[in-house]
């Protein structure tokens, strides 16, 4: 419909988006008008009744630069104040421009003047507006970056990067004496103990960085140092102030965290699943431009992918549209690994993720999207976006916003009075779930070879840290579960923890402590695993499923042998089996009965570690479920 025809149709809405400028003095008319069309090209979208509200408070200003225009808001919101903010940092720049002033002669500057942008999608810069470059303290240094920023207009990331590393090289030339002040002066030693700076960088808090982003910080300082150089703007900096990649190198620290740490627990990620129907709404990406359930079907879409599938985020917000295939009846996910670059890899999913990619396909056919998109499966929802599909900090974002929201998580066991533990929400990112889907498979005894593939792992030593559960949680575990350990007939007989692991291999139903067997790793039973009627059958609580699991079997076997007319003697050995196996968990539940709540919790979580622990080791004496390998193109 034209707009002639659509407009007096409109009253309400032209009355809420419009603004004139008639009741400012003339300057400040003029100076309004031009920051306004300046600033439209800054920010996604204009607010035209922030802007009217602005307005209506400086009609008694002589200039929008005063001062004291901030003071006359009356009851002033975060809004209203960066939109004042904005309007006064245009007309800033437009008389600074008017002046001769460029941005190349300014220690103050606009990023805003500059029209940085967002590396990862292509959003408007994020950063506040103003950057004082004078903590830069060299004034060499100072002007290589302010240089090197209204030059080569890097991404917002970049920029914000470069001048951290700047500073860091800065505050580490200003102990040189005056030899930091001088360019021509500064010699190979100076550029050595910048590198020890950044080897020593660390946090506000106190805390190092990580050894990647200290190596990133230190790259793009010499990075700027290169550009200053090609630019001509470091002619006088000595040649001797250069970086050697032989001995000025941050070394790869290989993190010592238990990768089962890093993992989001099964239990907090079915508290996440009771709460799906909040992901996706508040201000996040994608309220201006698609229709609220939309927009939740597609964050829920990614979240079921991220979850069930364990790939990186930029994998999942990478799908194309026709990512689904089926392989021999079952359904396929194709994707991309960016990471080692290899492309259209195949990964086998459960039919419930497939339905909900089928979900989301079906609604994303029916919503008018920007055309560069279309081959995504999640693609970018608006035109001012560079990037053809959703960034994988949008969906950062998301998950961040939704688990601050939700109401107490729980982790698991309990504390010494027997309350249940909060979970830390800060541990809820994307790439946990990459770990805890990997940690799902281990703990269900998927072997090893099987798992790298799943994972798509180059090397098979990164699969094994998955089956790994780290030396003090299993010391922990041993020590709390030897004290509760039972004979053959049920009766306790406890040890010191030492005495445990150095005089027992687990079998399938228990630790066994017959020293030939100990000797053999548990492969060398002299009566061939009959373990209940074995003196030396140790069983502790983290062994009741296991013995549960048996005593059904041994009694399915039972009514197999009646059923075929089998000797007395095999059913009567079979029924003493069953009995004393079952006499072993019923005094040890009587005893797990007997302790105080919180102490049986930490015996259950004790358990749990050293069965993972056991599935670690691949026992061929228990029961795998092993997954469906990839195709291996």
């Amino acid at each position: 419909m034209p707009a002639a025809q659509w407009a007096p149709d409109q009253p309400l809405y032209l009355l809420a988006h419009q603004f004139h400028l008639a009741p400012l003095p003339q300057l400040l008319r003029w100076e309004a008008l031009y920051a306004v069309q300046q600033m439209d090209q800054w920010v996604r979208a204009l607010e035209p009744h922030w802007i009217r509200g602005v307005i209506s408070h400086l009609t008694t200003a002589d200039t929008l630069l005063d001062a004291a225009n901030a003071a006359r808001l009356t009851k002033p919101h975060q809004a209203a104040v960066r939109t004042l903010e904005n309007l006064q940092s245009a007309a800033r720049a437009g008389y600074s421009e008017f002046s001769g002033i460029t941005l190349i002669d300014q220690d103050i500057i606009d990023l805003r003047v500059l029209g940085l942008r967002h590396s990862a999608s292509g959003k408007r810069r994020q950063l506040p507006g103003r950057v004082d470059l004078r903590i830069v303290r060299q004034p060499w240094l100072r002007q290589a970056l302010r240089h090197w920023v209204t030059t080569a207009r890097p991404t917002t990331e970049d920029f914000k990067r470069t001048f951290h590393a700047t500073t860091i090289a800065s505050t580490a030339l200003a102990q040189r004496a005056d030899a930091g002040d001088v360019p021509a002066a500064l010699t190979f030693a100076d550029a050595t103990w910048v590198v020890d700076a950044f080897r020593a960088a660390r946090r506000q808090d106190g805390t190092p960085y990580s050894s990647s982003f200290r190596r990133s910080l230190l790259g793009m300082f010499f990075q700027l140092i290169a550009y200053g150089r090609r630019c001509g703007t470091l002619d006088d900096l000595a040649g001797t102030f250069t970086r050697v990649p032989v001995e000025h190198v941050i070394s790869v620290e290989e993190p010592n965290e238990d990768f089962i740490g890093k993992a989001i627990p099964e239990s907090v990620i079915r508290q996440l699943d009771a709460h799906l129907d909040t992901l996706g709404t508040g201000n996040t990406y994608g309220c201006r431009d698609i229709a609220p359930d939309a927009r939740q079907l597609l964050y829920r879409t990614m979240y079921i992918v991220l979850r069930d599938t364990g790939r990186r985020p930029l994998e999942i917000v990478s799908l194309t549209r026709d990512c689904l295939e089926n392989h021999n009846g079952q359904p396929t996910l194709i994707w991309d690994n960016h990471k080692r670059k290899r492309h259209r890899r195949r990964l086998p999913i459960t039919t419930s993720t497939a339905d909900a990619i089928r979900t989301w396909q079906a609604c994303r056919d029916q919503l008018h999207l920007p055309a560069k998109g279309d081959r995504f499966l999640f693609p970018s929802l608006t035109p001012l976006s560079d990037a053809p599909h959703i960034s994988s900090t949008y969906l950062s974002d998301a998950l961040r916003l939704w688990a601050d929201a939700l109401p107490q998580l729980h982790a698991e066991g309990t504390d010494s009075k027997g309350q249940r533990l909060i979970f830390d929400r800060s541990l809820i990112y994307p790439y946990a779930f990459r770990h805890s889907y990997a940690q799902r498979h281990a703990d269900a005894g998927t072997p090893v070879d099987v798992l790298r593939e799943l994972m798509d792992h180059k090397s098979i030593a990164m699969t094994q840290r998955y089956y790994t559960v780290s030396l003090k949680r299993k010391s922990e575990a041993v020590a709390k579960l030897s004290t509760h350990v039972l004979d053959q007939h049920g009766h306790p007989s406890p040890s010191s923890s030492t005495a445990y692991e150095m005089r027992t291999v687990a079998v399938p139903y228990g630790g066994c402590t017959e020293p030939s067997n100990v000797k053999a790793g548990g492969q060398a039973c002299p009566i061939r695993f009959q373990c209940a009627g074995c003196g030396f059958y140790r069983p502790d609580p983290s062994y009741l499923p296991a013995i549960e699991h048996h005593i059904n079997e041994l009694r399915a076997d039972r009514e197999t042998a009646l059923a075929m007319g089998a000797a007395e003697f095999v059913t009567t050995a079979l029924t003493a089996q069953i009995t004393a196996y079952q006499r072993v968990i019923d005094r040890m539940n009587t005893h797990l009965a007997s302790l105080p709540a919180s102490e049986r919790a930490q015996i259950e979580e004790a358990s749990t570690v050293l069965r993972k622990a056991r599935a670690s080791h691949n026992h061929t004496l228990l029961p795998l479920t092993p997954a469906r390998p990839k195709d291996p193109r």
